[in-house]
């Protein structure tokens, strides 16, 4: 037994006619290649030359993106190889590939390298969770998780592209896009509706603005809005916030569903309105914020975009599926770890990050806001700029919706900020300016029924006076931060 176990420790235990036949799959199906290259080890093949031969393929894609062709290799082959005798053989051995004959069957061959390096690349997860065992170190169970996980993922779904006009019913369907509103109206009318499941949303803003209670004011509104796509039960929300208490995140959801300011819930005169409301089994809002909302608190510093995608993987296995989830704020987060080998520098590792959470909102299917925090020097401005996002440019680049909150010291005292839409990526930008909108903090509510009805229009193009000193400020500005 501990004889054939040995054996299997590399590809000489199916034969070295097989080792030929795969590679000359690989270099002659790129789809195959393409997929199999995350977990194919080239230090599994016993023959030094065709060992070598898909080291090159594996660097040369890697590198390039780029499948080689026979003509690729030997080039590669003649110009990396220095040693005549090798040079000789490594040349032959990549025209008796040419010339071979397929003499295994493809459904064999597939499945077996499959199999193989799926094990392999298994059994060396286990080795170095072994190992991060015995140092005792707990905290290291999110990476013990991502290298099992990453181990299981052999990626081999061959599919890497579509044909045009093959799905026109499903591609012109109305609800091809579905859209999560975010409760301000003339926002989400400029958002078509929202922001919709597979996107990321970007929050930018000045601390103090209210980054935290738009956004819980998002998850408020999503959780008690009823639409054909949620069944009319509303939208299932993860809530991860790490700086508020979780108090202060109960009682802002208390004050939207009361319409009571969260700081004046506890005033003698208001607590037993507010109780009532809150207590009553038979308050729609109130039982459609319980069964729908998920509030967690987490650790600054302490999570990372890959430990949110765990969480959310949690709660999935336990029946809760979100459409909606929000992680207040960016800052805040652990950054993603630099596994490229080359730079390592804070903002390098932010748009690592960000890109990590644009991939979580596409595998789960979610609608996915992130705050981020502006620079100091946005603090009491009438606008603030994409450049404006705190840390690196890649941040507000890869989002597909960004809006930028802004707010005057008399703004604040009156309830009121700036809207801007800097980013739409789905569908086409109509207005992009929303001045001096009503939000209650306390309520997590915006209100815009006393704006000028200048809708769809880019900024610099709308109509009236209500708000023209405004635009031009707005545009100049952007322009001036550009």
């Amino acid at each position: 037994m501990a004889k054939n176990n040995l054996a299997k420790m590399d590809l000489g235990y199916l034969g070295e006619n097989y080792q030929y036949n795969l590679v000359k799959y690989l270099i002659e199906t790129p789809k195959f290649f393409v997929a199999m290259s995350p977990i194919i080890d080239q230090n599994m093949f016993t023959d030094e030359h065709l060992r070598r031969i898909v080291g090159m393929m594996k660097d040369r894609y890697s590198k390039y993106g780029i499948c080689p062709t026979y003509v690729d290799i030997d080039c590669l082959i003649r110009t990396t190889v220095n040693d005549a005798v090798t040079l000789e053989l490594m040349t032959e051995k990549l025209d008796s590939l040419k010339k071979k004959n397929f003499n295994l069957d493809v459904e064999i061959l597939v499945s077996n390298a499959e199999k193989f390096f799926k094990q392999q690349n298994l059994a060396k997860a286990i080795n170095k969770c072994t190992e991060i065992l015995k140092r005792g170190n707990a905290d290291s169970y999110f990476t013990m998780e991502e290298l099992i996980k990453k181990a299981l993922e052999t990626n081999t779904n061959t599919n890497l592209g579509f044909h045009l006009f093959e799905t026109l019913e499903e591609d012109l369907k109305e609800d091809y896009r579905c859209a999560i509103p975010t409760g301000a109206d003339k926002l989400d009318e400029s958002l078509y509706g929202g922001l919709g499941k597979g996107e990321l949303g970007i929050v930018v803003s000045p601390m103090g603005v209210g980054k935290s209670s738009a956004t819980t004011g998002f998850c408020a509104h999503a959780a008690t809005t009823k639409t054909k796509d949620n069944n009319e039960m509303g939208y299932k929300v993860l809530h991860f916030f790490f700086e508020d208490t979780e108090v202060a995140i109960r009682r802002k959801y208390y004050g939207y569903v009361t319409d009571i300011d969260a700081c004046d819930l506890s005033d003698p005169i208001n607590k037993p309105i507010a109780m009532s409301i809150l207590k009553d089994n038979n308050n729609e809002l109130r039982n459609m914020l319980r069964q729908n909302v998920i509030c967690q608190r987490l650790s600054t510093g302490e999570y990372s975009a890959s430990d949110i995608k765990y969480l959310i993987q949690q709660y999935i296995s336990r029946g809760f599926v979100p459409d909606i989830v929000v992680i207040d704020y960016f800052e805040c987060l652990r950054p993603e770890k630099n596994t490229d080998g080359y730079q390592n520098s804070e903002w390098t590792r932010e748009g690592i990050t960000m890109r990590k959470l644009e991939t979580l909102a596409k595998e789960f299917n979610i609608a996915l806001w992130v705050p981020v925090q502006s620079t100091k020097d946005a603090i009491n401005q009438e606008y603030v700029g994409l450049n404006q996002a705190g840390g690196s440019v890649r941040k507000t680049q890869i989002g597909h919706v960004v809006i930028q909150l802004a707010q005057t010291p008399q703004q604040k005292e009156e309830h009121r900020l700036n809207m801007f839409i800097g980013k739409l990526r789905a569908v086409k930008i109509g207005r992009t300016s929303f001045p001096n909108v009503k939000f209650n903090n306390g309520t997590c509510k915006f209100d815009m029924s006393d704006m000028d009805s200048i809708d769809n229009e880019p900024i610099g193009n709308q109509g009236g006076n209500a708000n023209k000193q405004f635009i031009e400020r707005a545009n100049a500005i952007a322009k001036n931060t550009k």
